[in-house]
Formats: structure tokens, C-alpha cells, sequence
């Protein structure tokens, strides 16, 4: 008698069925943490039903993966071999996250040792790497052979193949289904795109995963969705402002003494620091910072915990700035240890007589795929068409011009945006039109601090 499959009953996906090595690696210590990391961070405060975590994003995205092999199978392109080790390199592509998701990886980057190479993904990565290579669960599971499969697929420093796109790339499973996913708990439809047809139109070429040109319109399908859950949810502004909060809580905990939080984010490539890493979630983090001695990042915590936000007090899009100086100190105030980032924050909370360590200077970036510069040079990460009559490979940016770049040629830096956000608990007590008033006339300061020579 032939044994019965593993399936697992997914609200996107429906009935998803896991081979025995998956069912193994999801029930490592490891993969159930990921249940305890929200897929959205503190989303939920604005769209209730995101309570989603990376435990389902991550079978989902496996189970993406594996359709898109068997259409590879379909077209003789891939092994069973490979097969498999595709699935497993889906699966754990997530492992590697900390407490609120991408929200965290900002705090690692801060605060891990500077050796050249600590970019955000590439610290994400590198922690994601050790977790695979060593965590004694995962090794007992998989063997020498299929870790390194693993390791190459997360790593991408192998040639560029179809292998890997799948995995990660422009178009990758991830994207697939966090889409859908997100769109889905968070109760409205932006994210949706045909799947089906973008899985049928998959073709490999020597450059790696293509797409028929007659998958084209459901591959705008999918950009479109990627930029309209950009701009709806993604960088709502109550998310947002609750992302910002979470950040400076931790820093604030973290830089006045916090030694917990400071082993927690300060990444040095030892085994001791992945087990440490891998005993922390959303919920014992919001515990420890609503208990922790560091007055203003407890305060921050418990404002989160009952949802008094701090309030946008002030806006500028770079489009808005003609000035070329002032351009350049907004579009360089990225980095966490800027000057000029700090300054405003203390020149704003003077004028709003509160503590500058309630203000936060935030940029946010919104990249629209319809948008583009006429002089945008060729990646090779981007999406690439298979023009199935003439069997040639193109650019998506050349071969749909219409799609890609002729809508609005903008410069890339309009699109940007700096928010300024602090507590305005007395705003509570003002009528709609009083408070509209009062946040006019904070948006006037706020720009002209920020513009000021």
C-alpha cells in the first residue's frame, strides 16, 4: 500500500503536498521559530487581518517553486535531483530572519562589525548561511551535497542560471507568493496577478529563466501588483511609522546600555551567535522592550503595544526640491549615522519643545516598474522575454518599451520621499478641521528646517 502523501492545507495555495525531507527541515526548531515572525511586522496595526508569518510564506514559496520546476520537467530542463533541492532552497530561503521580519535587518547592518561587506542583504545573508551550515537539526536532515545546493541557491555567487532564478531573482517565487499572500490577509486586491499563466510561460534560456512573450500581459500583471502593495500597503503610512518606532526602540535600548539587544544585533559569524539569534521572535522582543530599564524605548514599546503612534508632522518628496545642495542632503541621509539626519531631529523637537529621540526623520522610497530613466542600462538580474517565433532573448525594458520605461522617463530620486514623524497626543482633543490646521502649519516648519541652508 502506497503511503499517503504530506499535505498541508494553505488559504493560497490550497492543498499543498510536502515530500518527507520537508516535512522533516519544517519541523526542525529553526523552521517552527518562523512561525513567531510576522510576515508584515506590526502591519496589523492598520490592516488587521496581516498576522501572517514566514512559516506559511515560506511553504508557499517552496510550493511555487515546484510548479514552476514541473513546468521546467514539462520541457526536459531540469532533474529530479535538482528538483528537489530547488524545493528545499525555497523552503529555507527565509530561515535566516529576525524578530519583525526586514525590519530588523536594518539593526544587524547598524550594528554588526564593519568588514567591508555588511550590507543589509549581505548580513541577512551571511546569517541565513549559518543558520543552514550550522544548525545540528537542519544537518541531521540534509546531507554535505544538498546544504551546498542550498548555500549557492541564497548566495548567488554561482553564474547566473535558471536555478537560481527561481529562487531568487526578479522573478522569483518569493515574489510570487508574498504577493498573493499579503494581498490576501491584508483584505485587498492590489496583489493579485494570473500565476498560472506566468508559470505555463516560463522557458530557460542560457541566461537563465525567461518568460514567453505571450506570458506578457500577466507579467505586467504582476509588476503592476508589486508597485500598487508598494504604495497601499507595504508603505501605508501608519506601517510606516510603526516600522520607524520599532527601529529607534531598539536603537535607543540598544544605545543606552542594552547589552541583550546589543549581542542580539551584533553579528560576528560565530556559532554561539546563531544560537543566541534563533531564541528570539516578535513576541519576546516586544516583551523585553516593554520591560527593559531604557525609559524611552520602553515607551516606545508600550505606545506600539497600545497602538498611540506617533503622528506624521511633516512631508517632502525630492520632486518638490529644486535646489541641487538641498537635493543631496536629503538623498543622503540613508545612512543610520547621519549628522545632518540627527540635526533635523533636534531642530524639530526644539520648535515642538519634546525629546529628539521622539523624532524621527524617515525616508521613504517607493520604486515604481512603469517608471525608468531613457538611459537605463541593462542588468543582469532583469527580467528577460523569450520571443518564442523569432526564438531570441530580449530585455524586458527592449522588448516592451511600452511597459517598461516610455510611460513617465522620471528621475528616480522624484520618487522618494522624507516623513517626519512624532507623539501629538493633544491632537486627539482638536476637531478634524483644528487638527488639519495644526498639521498645515507643523508641515510649513517641518520644510522649511528641512530646506534650510
Amino acid at each position: 500500500m502506497q503511503a499517503r502523501p504530506y499535505e498541508i492545507r494553505d488559504p493560497i495555495h490550497g492543498l499543498i503536498e510536502l515530500l518527507p525531507k520537508e516535512v522533516d527541515i519544517i519541523n526542525t526548531g529553526v523552521f517552527q521559530r518562523l512561525r513567531r515572525i510576522r510576515q508584515l511586522a506590526m502591519a496589523f496595526l492598520v490592516y488587521p487581518g496581516t498576522l501572517h508569518t514566514r512559516f506559511e510564506h515560506s511553504i508557499g514559496v517552496m510550493h511555487i517553486a515546484g510548479r514552476i520546476c514541473d513546468r521546467l520537467k514539462q520541457l526536459r530542463k531540469i532533474t529530479a535531483v535538482e528538483y528537489e533541492r530547488i524545493r528545499l532552497a525555497a523552503l529555507l530561503h527565509d530561515i535566516g530572519h529576525g524578530p519583525f521580519s526586514h525590519v530588523s535587518e536594518h539593526l544587524l547592518d547598524k550594528y554588526a562589525p564593519k568588514d567591508g561587506d555588511s550590507t543589509v542583504e549581505k548580513i541577512h545573508e551571511k546569517v541565513t548561511v549559518d543558520i543552514i551550515n550550522k544548525d545540528s537539526e537542519i544537518g541531521h536532515v540534509l546531507t554535505v551535497e544538498e546544504r551546498q545546493f542550498v548555500v549557492e541557491m541564497i548566495e548567488g555567487k554561482q553564474t547566473r542560471d535558471f536555478r537560481r532564478d527561481i529562487v531568487s531573482s526578479d522573478l522569483d517565487a518569493d515574489k510570487m507568493d508574498y504577493l498573493l499572500r499579503d494581498s490576501y490577509f491584508a483584505g485587498v486586491k492590489y496583489g493579485m496577478y494570473d500565476l498560472e499563466k506566468i508559470i505555463e510561460s516560463f522557458r530557460v534560456h542560457r541566461k537563465g529563466l525567461a518568460i514567453s512573450d505571450e506570458g506578457l500581459h500577466a507579467l505586467e500583471q504582476l509588476l503592476l501588483a508589486k508597485h500598487h502593495m508598494t504604495e497601499q500597503v507595504y508603505r501605508h503610512r501608519v506601517r510606516s511609522i510603526s516600522d520607524a518606532m520599532i527601529i529607534r526602540g531598539i536603537e535607543l535600548a540598544i544605545d543606552k546600555g542594552n547589552q541583550e539587544l546589543k549581542r542580539l544585533y551584533q553579528y560576528d559569524g560565530t556559532p554561539k551567535f546563531v544560537e543566541n539569534y534563533m531564541e528570539y521572535h516578535d513576541e519576546r522582543l516586544i516583551d523585553i522592550l516593554r520591560r527593559c530599564d531604557q525609559e524611552k524605548a520602553r515607551n516606545i514599546f508600550e505606545r506600539l503595544y497600545q497602538r498611540k503612534l506617533f503622528k506624521m508632522i511633516g512631508e517632502l518628496s525630492l520632486k518638490e526640491v529644486d535646489d541641487p545642495t538641498d537635493r543631496l542632503r536629503l538623498l543622503q541621509m540613508d545612512d543610520e549615522q547621519n549628522e545632518q539626519k540627527r540635526k533635523w531631529e533636534e531642530q524639530i523637537a526644539e520648535d515642538l519643545e519634546i525629546d529628539p529621540d521622539y523624532v524621527i526623520v524617515n525616508k521613504v522610497h517607493i520604486r515604481n516598474p512603469n517608471y525608468g530613466s531613457r538611459s537605463y542600462s541593462l542588468n543582469p538580474e532583469a527580467i528577460m522575454i523569450f520571443d518564442d517565433k523569432q526564438r531570441k532573448l530580449k530585455n524586458l525594458s527592449r522588448y516592451a518599451p511600452e511597459l517598461f520605461l516610455a510611460r513617465s522617463p522620471v528621475n528616480e530620486a522624484d520618487l522618494e520621499t522624507v516623513q517626519i514623524y512624532a507623539p501629538r497626543d493633544d491632537w486627539n482633543a482638536l476637531s478634524t478641521a483644528q487638527k488639519q490646521q495644526e498639521q498645515k502649519q507643523l508641515y510649513v516648519k517641518v520644510q522649511r528646517i528641512l530646506l534650510a541652508p
